[in-house]
């Protein structure tokens, strides 16, 4: 039996091609975030090497880096991964802390009118 999927992205993905409704809620903490990703398949969308490093670290699964596009489709679940303070430089990523990134649930469902 194939393993449910959720989407790893670093910024909210909206699509241009179908029409869509975004559920979004914020995740509390990292704990809800395991929780989540635990028995699901990663399919990770982080552009970044040091954020993905960062994230297979802190939830003790493989975030591989991947720089394709994602284009979202209904029944479709997501996590965003935010930083809650901009960067002064990339490098700087090996030094951010759990208490420094957000998580935002995102569920993409179909819209009817």
């Amino acid at each position: 039996m194939e393993k449910e999927k959720i989407i790893l992205l670093n910024a909210l993905v909206t699509s241009s091609k179908i029409p869509l409704i975004l559920k979004t809620k914020p995740l509390n903490n990292l704990d809800e975030v395991k929780k989540l990703v635990k028995d699901r398949e990663i399919v990770s969308f982080i552009g970044h090497e040091a954020t993905a490093q960062l994230l297979t670290t802190l939830l003790n699964k493989p975030v591989p880096t991947n720089r394709s596009m994602y284009d979202p489709r209904p029944n479709e679940v997501a996590v965003v991964v935010r930083l809650k303070k901009r960067l002064e430089k990339p490098e700087d990523v090996k030094n951010v802390k759990p208490e420094d990134i957000e998580f935002i649930l995102i569920e993409y469902s179909e819209y009817q009118l």
